[in-house]
């Protein structure tokens, strides 16, 4: 079982931060995207370390050209000597277009798309004839033809996905399902694996090809109270997105939507925190002392090939997060 965690904070402490995940042994540390670039994250983590992988979960798709993206990767896994991943997502709707000012259309197809433009640019800077014509890009010029690198890799593309569309998706032509931190173990393994494995059905691919990620929330403190109204409060900040619904439907909470969206708009953490129980709590994540913690994240380990850890942060202060991560490095030291 591979481990990863979730890295991110100011920039200047994003080498000391990574540096200390792989000298606990991790086989991975990953940036977001929130406030921070997450490729100038990654390229922080990449400097600083000599053996881990370094990831995105996620960098956004649907703001950037393919090209500058399979530029940008290709930077970065040159630069970490073959360790880098890139990790992809296309957002919500009311982000891309409010947030970023881009369209969002028929995102499922869009980003399948984007995959192919993405290595239809890698193959041509290694010398290849290619272009790439498709429904929503088209790249007649993918490289400027200067000098070819053969032997060059394609960087392993893992797609963040909540619904069965996009799991077969990541079936059809991704290295790699990320799994949200909203989605619990029964979900990955009732609905998105069986989703990856008929979409790589479909293209003549083995459904074993595709790593599927998963992302719970951890949050570690000997107060157990406290620690599960993190969590808590971080689930209800993303049960709000109606995309997510289909999540808490499976656990029997889809009727608990309306309310999270009424409470989050009036600023009231503590009925959030309420309307997420004890049970849909620890389907999700992990809380309490490290030791509870680490053994409950054993749990997941039967539904994916990799559990990459991450603690909550809406509604925590920077040093508590802080703390967390350090505790979190701590109890999953190998």
């Amino acid at each position: 079982m591979e481990r990863g965690i979730v890295i991110g904070g100011p920039l200047p402490v994003i080498g000391d931060l990574a540096r200390s995940v792989e000298d606990a042994g991790f086989e991975s540390c990953w940036s977001t995207e929130t406030t921070n670039s997450a490729f100038v994250t990654s390229a922080a983590a990449i400097a600083a370390t000599r053996r881990i992988k370094v990831g995105t979960a996620i960098a956004l798709a649907f703001p950037r050209s393919p090209t500058i993206t399979a530029m940008t990767a290709w930077d970065l896994d040159e630069l970490s000597g073959g360790r880098f991943i890139l990790g992809l997502g296309t957002q919500v709707k009311r982000i891309n277009e409010r947030r970023f000012s881009v369209p969002f259309e028929h995102p499922a197809p869009k980003l399948e798309e984007y995959v192919g433009a993405l290595r239809c640019v890698w193959a041509a800077n290694r010398g290849e004839d290619v272009t790439f014509e498709g429904r929503f890009y088209r790249i007649t010029m993918p490289t400027f033809h200067g000098v070819p690198q053969p032997g060059r890799r394609d960087v392993p593309v893992h797609l963040a996905a909540v619904g069965e569309v996009m799991a077969r998706v990541c079936g059809k032509v991704a290295d790699g399902l990320i799994g949200h931190p909203l989605a619990s173990r029964r979900y990955l393994a009732e609905v998105l694996r069986p989703a990856v494995a008929t979409g790589a059905e479909a293209a003549g691919r083995d459904p074993g090809a595709v790593e599927l990620t998963a992302s719970p929330l951890c949050s570690i403190s000997d107060d157990v109270d406290r620690a599960r109204r993190e969590v808590k409060l971080q689930i209800a900040f993303y049960a709000t997105t109606r995309t997510y619904r289909r999540i808490l439907e499976l656990h029997g909470r889809g009727d608990i939507v309306g309310p999270l969206r009424g409470a989050f708009a009036d600023r009231d953490h503590d009925r959030m925190v309420e309307l997420i129980d004890d049970e849909l709590c620890d389907a999700i994540a992990a809380a309490g002392p490290a030791d509870e913690v680490r053994d409950r994240v054993r749990e997941w380990e039967a539904v994916a090939d990799r559990v990459l850890i991450g603690g909550p942060w809406y509604g925590l202060d920077p040093g508590r997060m802080l703390d967390n991560h350090r505790a979190l490095v701590d109890a999953f030291r190998a």
